[in-house]
């Protein structure tokens, strides 16, 4: 009876595995035609693409391509005819015949980055002497007809996996005959080739060796200046902590502490006598300036998908934002006026109208030390690390931004330091750092104009319009003669000069000086709230009108009517935007901004404000390394550019803020005893506890110093007219 049963069971165990391998044998037979019809159509791809062997063959005798270039390219043909892994990878990864989306702009086919760069590399079956290597080549010859789609850059870029032993001219020409990747048209002609070669950046240079030692040097002082102040604290009485605090050691090691610094950035406490809603307009125009550029630094570094929809924004209602982002910087002109204006005449009035030609070297020499460090650091770390930072198709795009800049940092690093950048045109570094240059040669400048206006002050008036005027004159002459002509290049001519961005400047000056006159009063005058919500009406129209004009005639005229294209228009519209912004700023000060001024006087505001500066400075490299690290084309769509906007400020923000604490704050601190005092500019002990000296920076470290209420002595500056004139 067992053995019947075991008989039983083993009959049914061998029909359960008959089952199975039937089952397995129809799955297998109802998979092999939709595999192998796969298969015949991917290795097709390879097999019966179009080969000008005459061609291929011509530049292997010639010499213009090297017999081992031309037997690595022979060998993948061959293995991706055959199907095996790592050839298939690399015709996997290549860029096909024609992208999605040619009729919305999209003229880019970058194929898969990693894929080529690793997984072939990584294959089992790759052969030892073979390694793939990525390539961007880029078509021209496309059709009249066509181009009306392409005219954002002309070409049809494609990524193709080739050998590593080919070099870029090889390449070049072994896919031209359409040997190597896949040829979009027979009868495109190849404009340009860059390859990835990631061997470049496996060893680091010496400059990037030194900018590493000296960020770790760096990062060193601060952790023991952090921890020495946790000891102190933790381990000492009041007394003797005092004794350790106060010696020159102990005052350089507090000075690069993280721990105070960082209790000094993040107060928010609004101390007597500031202007507290300029914190408001600092970080806000830090946010305008941000969201241009998250637009912006697309161009050259990473490409749109889909262009015409991109384009299409421009008929949105907010496109004015975007379209006027660089408004943002003439506020902040607005601001450095305006401050160093009020402080200098605060300054004359103590020391009695007297104004040295050493008052005027510590003038400066303070001014550099508080601006240069941090701006140093960052032009360090953008020419000697960024290449190491990212790889990606765009890495070796040749409508690349970035890499000629970095090159012009190690070039013309020392323009920058002396801020006369600009001076070298395309071949700056750091181009959003012209507008440093232009701040200080301005604060250069100025005190000639504000001694003039303290002595003299209807002729210091009259000067500072005067040569508000001329910039306008200036700015509409250039633009007229070097811009409106073909090829007129706005940026290299006007857009970033002194003597055509001071307007904003001045202006500020001029607000500056009444503040000072005033107390920050409004004069007694009849009808005095009539009077200011008439300066509202205007200043808000005036601010509106430099903002939204320019979109709002563009988007309402047919065919649009580019009004920023006029020379008049561009002389006015910063000046009218600097009006509105300098009403805003006024009217908070004499106690009439209401809501306004409520919300721009937030606390919250005064940390995001302190770092503005070294926000404004870092935010584009972070772009820069983004879009240039990204693997494929980016979608446009509104809500991913906000995301974009938001990810930004908030890594602009943190960046910046690792940035002040290595060489921002412990210099501003040093500075307190290290460089001689100003005159003028001395702080008393009691003031000292009241304001601490991180809230005592002027517009040098893009910090607001506060403006006391204390009435300034008269009797030295001559009275003329009324108040308001």
């Amino acid at each position: 009876y067992r053995r019947k049963e075991d008989l039983i069971t083993m009959k049914a165990t061998i029909c359960i595995i008959v089952a199975a391998l039937s089952c397995c044998s129809q799955t297998t037979y109802a998979q092999s035609p939709a595999r192998d019809e796969f298969l015949d159509h991917f290795t097709g791809l390879e097999k019966d693409k179009h080969i000008d062997w005459n061609s291929t063959l011509y530049f292997l005798r010639s010499g213009q391509v090297s017999p081992t270039c031309y037997n690595h390219a022979y060998t993948v043909h061959n293995d991706t005819v055959l199907f095996k892994n790592y050839a298939a990878l690399m015709l996997d990864s290549t860029g096909k015949l024609t992208p999605s989306g040619m009729f919305k702009g999209n003229w880019l086919e970058v194929g898969d980055y990693r894929e080529c760069t690793v997984d072939v590399n990584n294959a089992v079956d790759r052969p030892e002497d073979i390694e793939a290597m990525y390539c961007l080549v880029t078509w021209a010859g496309i059709p009249l007809d066509l181009s009306v789609y392409s005219e954002w850059n002309g070409y049809y870029q494609q990524g193709v996996c080739v050998p590593k032993s080919c070099s870029e001219s090889e390449v070049q020409n072994l896919t031209w005959t359409g040997f190597l990747g896949l040829k979009p048209m027979p009868s495109w002609y190849i404009f340009d080739v860059k390859c990835q070669r990631e061997e470049k950046y496996t060893t680091y240079s010496t400059g990037a060796i030194v900018a590493l030692v000296i960020i770790a040097i760096m990062l060193c002082v601060l952790a023991v200046s952090t921890l020495y102040e946790f000891i102190i604290i933790c381990r000492f009485p009041e007394e003797k902590r005092k004794f350790l605090t106060s010696s020159g050691v102990g005052r350089f090691l507090l000075s690069c502490s993280v721990y105070s610094n960082t209790k000094k950035m993040l107060d928010m406490r609004q101390h007597p006598g500031q202007l507290p809603a300029l914190h408001g307009i600092r970080v806000i125009s830090t946010l305008w300036i941000i969201f241009g550029h998250t637009n912006f630094f697309t161009n050259g570094n990473i490409e749109i998908s889909n262009k015409l929809e991109r384009d299409g924004a421009r008929k949105q209602w907010w496109f004015f934002i975007e379209n006027n982002m660089d408004m943002a910087v003439d506020t902040f002109l607005l601001l450095s006026g305006l401050l160093v204006t009020y402080l200098f005449m605060k300054q004359v009035t103590k020391t009695g109208g007297v104004f040295t030609w050493r008052d005027y070297g510590l003038h400066l020499l303070h001014r550099y030390w508080r601006l240069t460090p941090v701006y140093a650091l960052l032009i360090m770390i953008y020419a000697c690390l960024v290449v190491y930072m990212g790889a990606g198709p765009f890495w070796a795009s040749p409508t690349n931004w970035v890499m000629p800049t970095i090159r012009g940092c190690q070039k013309y690093w020392w323009a920058n330091l002396l801020y006369i950048n600009y001076f070298h045109g395309e071949k700056e570094c750091i181009g959003w750092g012209w507008y440093l240059g232009v701040d200080m040669q301005l604060y250069i400048i100025v005190p000639g104009v504000l001694l003039l206006l303290f002595k003299k002050p209807k002729g210091g008036v009259i000067l500072t319009c005067v040569l508000i005027a001329v910039c306008w004159v200036l700015h509409g002459v250039l633009y007229h003669f070097l811009v409106n002509v073909p090829h007129g290049d706005y940026v290299h001519t006007t857009y970033m000069y002194t003597a055509t961005r001071m307007a904003p400047y001045l202006m500020g000056v001029l607000l500056g000086y009444l503040l000072f006159r005033t107390n920050q009063r409004v004069p007694n005058i009849q009808h005095k709230k009539s009077v200011m919500l008439l300066g509202w009406v205007v200043g808000t129209v005036c601010g509106l009108a430099g903002v939204v004009t320019p979109t709002a005639v563009f988007q309402n005229t047919d065919p649009p009517y580019y009004i920023q294209s006029t020379a008049g228009w561009r002389a006015m519209e910063r000046s009218l935007f600097a009006t509105g912004v300098a009403w805003v700023i006024y009217a908070c000060c004499m106690g009439y901004g209401g809501i306004i001024s409520e919300f721009l006087s937030w606390s919250g505001w005064l940390p995001l404000s302190r770092l503005t500066y070294t926000a404004y400075l870092v935010h584009p490299i972070i772009m820069q390394v983004y879009y240039m690290s990204y693997k494929d084309s980016l979608l446009y769509s509104t809500p991913n550019w906000l995301f974009y906007f938001v990810s930004f400020s908030f890594m602009a923000f943190v960046c910046g803020f690792a940035a002040s604490m290595m060489a921002e704050v412990p210099f501003l601190e040093l500075e307190k005893f290290v460089l001689p005092k100003r005159r003028g500019r001395e702080v008393t002990s009691e003031a000292r506890e009241v304001n601490s000296e991180l809230n005592r920076h002027d517009v040098e470290g893009q910090q607001y110093q506060p403006l006391t209420h204390e009435p300034a002595p008269e009797p030295r500056i001559q009275h003329y007219g009324s108040v308001s004139t």
